[in-house]
């Protein structure tokens, strides 16, 4: 073989085999020459390609970022670079590649062919699309540690658990991009009840109302229900009542203290939603952070609750009796408004003590502090001032008006304590009444004349009112 015909061998193989494909195309886009590296990516056979536009290899998309962008850039340059292409395999799966085109001239300097180079561009999809999503979990993730962190600094802002929750449902309202949000608490009486935020079910459940938020705090899991048939089948008043307000995904997740619930939060969506798991753990992570806050909040209004008032029987105590009253007498508080204070003691209380033994004593205390708040106004004030004796507070209140309160009290005291086994007790009063006309007073000078009027009651014979004046 001559030096010639071996080197022609050479360059041809080089052709064929190079590790990318290779076509020649005439000046109308026809393909003259196409090498095997490109033949078998795309499982072509040569009759295919040869002969046909170089077009007809593309996918559709393709074909027309090739006419409209490609082509024409190439008309004007002479050469494209790295142009994102796909092409059409004949197993009909397209194939990301990167062809780089030149236009060759002849002698004569007029346009011959063109060479095209096409790079398999696979690994490179693959990989951007790894970037891409890489790019994206590290945004979401930063989005979420910005709504943590953001929650974390309203919530150290909120001082009641009704700030907390307002908080809560605000957040996770924003963050999933809902229609509304709700936080609900357990309360007594086996419910729950909405502290926080906007329930668009409210009033259209007419029957198991309460069922999704226990399954919820049951199973310590979040649930999310669509308006499929299957989520109608197990929450048919739910579904029923999200259908008529237009919603589509409600998503329900529990608020946990360690193993302890403390309430929900539902978040709910006009549009068809799927909740991925990042969103199920940024929402379940601002609920522990809510949680937290809320288990001390109460903790801090159980101690300030227990420090106003009396242990036994609930009511305020001395001290939130005496700061009441002297708030009432501040000019600003009462403008021109009378105020009378009723100073209660029982009568006969000592003799259930003696023979029935105090833990029958604590239950009539009890009994007497429910007696009282049932037979005075919801705006009037009821204490316990020490033992057997108890405060009435009534704000607006003189003469007539108050000795009628004065009457209800002794008429519920009248009545029989069935843990006082027969032994008779009624409650002597003492009633003092502050006009605004009078001189200033403070609350240990009315409390002290009250106190001085019931036991003009008590000497004048028990079960009685003394209306005394400061």
């Amino acid at each position: 073989m001559s030096p010639a015909a071996h080197a022609a061998g050479y360059f041809e193989a080089l052709f064929q085999h190079a590790p990318f494909g290779y076509v020649v195309t005439d000046n109308d886009d026809v393909v003259v020459r196409v090498n095997e590296t490109l033949l078998g990516w795309g499982r072509y056979e040569v009759q295919r390609v040869v002969g046909r536009p170089f077009r007809d290899l593309l996918t559709p998309g393709s074909q027309l970022l090739y006419e409209t962008r490609h082509l024409p850039v190439l008309g004007l340059q002479g050469f494209a670079h790295e142009v994102f292409l796909q092409l059409q395999t004949a197993a009909g799966v397209p194939l990301p590649v990167l062809i780089n085109a030149a236009r060759v001239l002849d002698a004569d300097g007029d346009p011959h062919e063109v060479r095209i180079g096409v790079l398999d561009a696979s690994n490179r999809v693959s990989y951007e699309r790894e970037l891409l999503t890489t790019k994206r979990n590290a945004e979401s993730l930063a989005a979420r540690i910005s709504v943590l962190q953001n929650a974390s600094a309203a919530f150290a802002d909120s001082n009641t658990e009704v700030q907390v929750a307002q908080s809560l449902s605000s957040i996770a309202e924003d963050a999933l991009v809902a229609t509304a949000a709700c936080v609900a608490v357990p309360r007594d009486g086996g419910r729950l009840e909405v502290i926080a935020g906007t329930n668009p079910l409210d009033g259209l459940i007419v029957n198991d109302t309460q069922v999704l938020g226990f399954a919820v705090l049951e199973s310590e899991r979040p649930v999310i229900v669509g308006t499929t048939d299957d989520d109608l089948s197990s929450y048919p008043a739910v579904v029923t009542a999200m259908r008529e307000a237009r919603l589509h995904t409600l998503a329900v997740f529990p608020i946990m203290s360690d193993t302890t619930p403390v309430g929900v939060i539902a978040v709910f969506f006009a549009r068809e939603r799927t909740v991925a798991d990042n969103e199920a753990d940024m929402v379940l992570s601002l609920s522990r952070q809510a949680s937290q806050v809320i288990t001390r909040v109460r903790a801090q209004e159980q101690i300030a609750h227990a420090a106003r008032h009396d242990p036994l029987t609930g009511l305020v105590n001395r001290a939130s009796l005496r700061a009441a009253i002297g708030t009432a007498l501040l000019p600003d508080a009462r403008p021109a408004a009378p105020l009378s204070v009723m100073f209660l003691d029982l009568d006969g209380f000592k003799a259930v003590n003696d023979r029935l033994g105090h833990n029958v004593g604590d239950v009539i205390l009890r009994e007497v502090a429910a007696r009282l708040t049932a037979s005075v106004r919801s705006a009037d004030l009821v204490g316990r001032y020490g033992g057997d004796e108890f405060v009435v507070v009534c704000d607006d209140t003189a003469g007539a008006e108050a000795e009628a309160v004065a009457e209800r009290i002794h008429a519920t005291m009248r009545e029989p304590f069935e843990a006082a086994q027969g032994l008779p007790l009624s409650a002597s009063i003492g009633i003092v009444t502050h006009e605004s006309s009078v001189a200033s007073a403070s609350a240990d000078d009315i409390i002290g004349a009250a106190d001085q009027a019931m036991y003009d009651s008590k000497r004048l014979g028990r079960d009685r009112t003394t209306h005394a004046r400061l």
